[in-house]
């Protein structure tokens, strides 16, 4: 049984984890975090969960209809009710404006990495685990963590990382570095949680705006805090990238109160930043990774242009990637 590693626990290293043991591979997960999600990861709080990553997802293809129609089904996801409006900045001023549309939107339940981790069920993960280096020899992998353990005896290894922390973990490994014009795909973002009181405008909230890209209000999700999470864009969040989450409470703070009118008390619940979130249109996403003779692919949503559906789409197609090459070897021997 050939056996395979995957780094990273969000949707595509799930997607593909799951497709891949559906074929009969032995998978283990790894991922440095202390559960799997990703980017669709929230956190727990007292009065809910807190969505800090994806606010929700949509779908197109019909395999991913499909796959969403599973979680719909075993209760991981469900149609998020939300009411969408613009947030417009025009010379100086910004104004919301009525921005409906017919897109459904979904969100995991009572979390956003519900589906994620139901695509996991029984699949060997190992969490807070950060793999540094990878050595293969004799047409074998093993896999050094930070802690100094080693995992050893992989046919193929999936990496599912963002392409910098890839590339990085390429080059301490002494690999052949693919990531060369990919490592910038994806851009930075801060989102910072708010507690308001006051009736939200609406529950998606999209922004043309110099600082923001999104506000999504969490009071019609099941199982949330019922509160504001304000996505900044990635400009903003690279020019001041380094700075606390008091920085960060002030501006939300700022814009809540001034520009979506909220009189109430507005107190500042959590500051997150993720490094690698949205992708950047000047990029051309590049497709998979691919190096065959070593075993080695990677991927993510970062592939095919970003989204949550992509994300779980280039999980599938790691995942053929080393069913295709299996089977290239057994007609070979």
């Amino acid at each position: 049984m050939k056996k395979i590693a995957v780094i990273g626990a969000g949707l595509t290293g799930a997607a593909a984890a799951r497709t891949l043991v559906q074929q009969g591979f032995l998978v283990t997960v790894f991922d440095k975090g202390r559960s799997a999600g990703g980017r669709m990861s929230s956190k727990r709080t007292d009065q809910g969960y807190l969505d800090l990553g994806a606010q929700y997802f949509t779908a197109r293809s019909d395999v991913f209809k499909q796959q969403v129609q599973l979680w719909l089904e075993g209760g991981q996801a469900e149609v998020w009710p939300c009411t969408t409006v613009l947030l417009a900045h025009e010379d100086g001023l910004s104004s919301l404006k009525s921005s409906r549309d017919e897109q459904t939107r979904f969100i995991g339940v009572p979390s956003m990495q519900s589906p994620v981790k139901a695509l996991l069920q029984d699949i060997a993960l190992i969490t807070a685990c950060r793999i540094q280096k990878l050595s293969y020899q004799q047409q074998s992998w093993s896999l050094l963590s930070d802690e100094g353990q080693i995992y050893a005896g992989f046919d193929a290894v999936l990496l599912t990382l963002p392409p910098a922390q890839a590339q990085q973990l390429m080059a301490q490994s002494s690999l052949p570095v693919r990531f060369e014009n990919t490592a910038d795909v994806l851009e930075p973002c801060w989102a910072v949680a708010m507690q308001a009181e006051a009736s939200p405008a609406g529950d998606a909230i999209f922004c043309q705006h110099p600082k923001l890209r999104f506000i999504s209000h969490q009071q019609h999700k099941t199982g949330r805090n019922s509160c504001y999470i304000l996505h900044f864009n990635a400009a903003f969040s690279a020019e001041h990238l380094h700075k606390p989450p008091e920085f960060w409470f002030a501006e939300a703070r700022v814009i809540l109160s001034e520009e979506l009118k909220i009189q109430q008390s507005i107190e500042p619940l959590v500051a997150h930043r993720w490094l690698y979130a949205s992708q950047n249109d000047q990029v051309p996403a590049p497709g998979l990774i691919t190096l065959p003779d070593q075993q080695l692919w990677a991927g993510g949503d970062w592939s095919y242009g970003g989204r949550l559906e992509n994300a779980y789409l280039a999980g599938l197609k790691l995942a053929q990637a080393v069913i295709h090459s299996y089977k290239l070897q057994q007609e070979t021997v």
